[in-house]
């Protein structure tokens, strides 16, 4: 994998295109200083309660944790709500937005993460679709109602995780019972996509708008391939970044080995040097 060569692929894939389509995984926020979710050094592992640890992560993804232990549950989701809000996106959302906005239709991003830090880099709000949710919202753990609202003053609210109690818990509006992140889980017959299925619609329409759009997918990775299979499925020319798993299959696009941010910029900087030329 000649990278130089890639990233002048890219750079012409881009120059060219009539939009740009972004599908993040989420190793675009590891630039942002949000770790990967995985491992002994990851996002989930570093934001467990005290007395838990990694084995206990499996049954804090599940569904019904927020029916059946909601205290463990916002200790938990509550640090992660804290770490998405309080972290700044990196250099390379406003790279993306640049090439959005010199674009004729612009972009459409879709990711997997639920941080909004598309949002707060500045991407437009109809032009993002969270195919998970987002932890900026919130939904009824029960459900009681189809009702979803905005989380952006709950961090501060919260507090210290480890000195939640039941009744500093956030509850629902329309019963009372116990609120929780509208994003999906594991085995969750209980999530609220009403918000995801229509930024999903408006994708839809967009797209029949655009004649020579081009993909740039960057940080999915294959545990959880939701993004990974979106940006295949569209069957345009790709564009790959991944730190590990960059391979593309031949004549589908350009494969980049290497982290978000450093790719982003070498295109970018391949971009300029193309158009002084």
């Amino acid at each position: 994998m000649n990278t130089t060569r890639s990233v002048q692929e890219a750079s012409r894939l881009l120059r060219d295109a009539d939009a740009l389509i972004i599908a993040a995984g989420a190793g675009m926020s590891v630039d942002s200083g949000l770790p990967d979710f995985r491992g002994s050094h990851g996002l989930w592992t570093s934001m467990l309660p005290e007395g838990m640890n990694e084995r206990d992560i499996g049954s804090l993804t599940q569904g019904d944790i927020f029916r059946r232990d909601p205290l463990a549950a916002w200790r938990f989701y509550s640090r992660a709500l804290q770490v998405c809000t309080q972290t700044v996106p990196h250099p390379g959302y406003q790279t993306l937005l640049r090439w959005a906005q010199d674009i004729r239709h612009g972009a459409f991003v879709y990711t997997s993460n639920v941080d909004g830090h598309f949002q707060r880099a500045g991407f437009a709000e109809e032009r993002v679709v969270e195919c998970h949710g987002s932890i900026n919202f919130m939904q009824c753990s029960r459900p009681c109602s189809p009702a979803i609202w905005s989380s952006s003053d709950l961090a501060a609210s919260l507090g210290d995780a480890d000195r939640l109690t039941s009744a500093g818990l956030p509850r629902c509006g329309c019963c009372g019972s116990f609120s929780r992140p509208n994003f999906l889980m594991f085995s969750d017959s209980a999530w609220l996509g009403a918000r995801t299925f229509a930024q999903q619609l408006r994708q839809e329409v967009w797209r029949g708008q655009i004649r020579n759009p081009v993909v740039v997918e960057i940080g999915a990775g294959l545990a959880v391939p939701s993004v990974r299979m979106f940006a295949e499925s569209l069957r345009m020319p790709l564009i790959r970044i991944n730190p590990r798993d960059a391979e593309i299959g031949e004549g589908a696009g350009v494969a980049i080995r290497g982290s978000a941010l450093e790719i982003l910029s070498r295109i970018d900087e391949a971009l300029v040097a193309q158009r002084k030329s």
